[in-house]
């Protein structure tokens, strides 16, 4: 007998007994149980044009234990408050997106942190050294054109609207921005194909803002493609950043120290030093957005739309870590 789940053709030979319908039960139950196994190494999709309809990655995690929530096997839940924004998209190859940022207007971003549960976090430093022609812009005025590269945590991160904050917190910058993702983006994707000229470079961004949760730990990614772009725009800046959400419970202080995208684990000392190394600006994410959950006494789940990915509280979180690094 044949069964075929989304494309993957699984063989088994089922005795004809009394017991058939058990045997094809237990067939069944094997060929979901292969199907997840060959998925797990999967990241999450980056989102499509509605910016909030995410196929979540649907791998157990500690938070269901207690959580309060349920989630639907594939997609969100439905989302409160929609992007209130129309953005431009620019034209991209399959799975990637590539549009402008921000999706939330001033009224509907300052809406939303209004109403979401209060936390507080410690607030990380700003890293001015390897960003001084951003904060010259930022504070004297000037074009600044920043790049989100990444996956879907990046996508939240520029979908939260902090960019329109920091546009009313700069109000002499002409500020823009782009966001460049593929769910489960990592730079072994980006430094591939010629995407790096094709798609990024004609930008001319001022300032690349690299991070996720899909990196995956490959430095060597990370500095061809940081080589690919300072190659065509030798004066670009760079922020590199540890990863925020995804399955790891952000209650566990033991369990973010070994994730392999967590500013506390080894992978945030090793970015950390890295970044120092490419003369790049470092960003751990991480230990605040941990920081404000557990002060918020609230189950995680309660800013987030399914498994991995932030709800718009959530995306308010990282507004908020963006803004408290971007400080005067």
């Amino acid at each position: 007998m044949e069964i075929t789940i989304l494309g993957l053709s699984l063989f088994f030979r089922i005795p004809m007994t009394k017991d058939f319908s058990a045997n094809l039960a237990a067939c069944f139950l094997a060929a979901a149980m292969l199907l997840t196994a060959a998925t797990a190494t999967l990241a999450q999709n980056a989102a499509p044009k509605d910016r909030n309809a995410v196929n979540a990655n649907t791998n157990a995690s500690s938070m269901m234990a207690d959580s309060p929530l349920t989630f639907p096997d594939k997609g969100p839940n439905p989302p409160k408050y929609e992007p209130d924004l129309t953005v431009e998209e620019m034209p991209v190859e399959q799975d990637y997106f590539l549009f402008a940022s921000p999706a939330r207007s001033l009224a509907q971003i300052n809406k939303i942190q209004a109403e979401m549960p209060p936390g507080e976090f410690t607030l990380p430093p700003t890293d001015w050294k390897y960003l001084k022609s951003t904060r010259k812009k930022l504070r004297k005025g000037g074009d600044l054109h920043i790049l989100g590269l990444g996956d879907s945590i990046i996508n939240d991160i520029m979908r939260s609207g902090w960019i329109a904050k920091l546009r009313e917190k700069y109000p002499n910058a002409n500020i823009k921005a782009t966001v460049y993702v593929r769910g489960g983006g990592g730079n072994r994707h980006y430094r591939e194909a010629g995407r790096i000229q094709k798609y990024l470079v004609p930008l001319k961004p001022d300032l690349v803002f690299i991070g996720g949760i899909s990196q995956q730990q490959d430095f060597e990614g990370m500095k061809d493609v940081i080589d690919q772009i300072r190659a065509e725009l030798p004066e670009v800046e760079f922020l590199l950043a540890t990863g925020a959400f995804g399955n790891v419970d952000p209650r566990d202080p033991a369990a973010l120290a070994v994730a392999q995208h967590s500013g506390t684990s080894p992978y945030g000392k090793a970015l950390r030093e890295f970044a120092k190394n490419e003369k790049a600006a470092y960003l751990d994410m991480t230990t605040p957005w941990a920081e404000y959950i557990r002060s918020s006494g609230l189950h995680p789940h309660l800013f987030y739309r399914d498994r991995v990915h932030a709800n718009e509280y959530g995306e308010q979180i990282l507004s908020k870590i963006m803004l408290a690094f971007f400080k005067s």
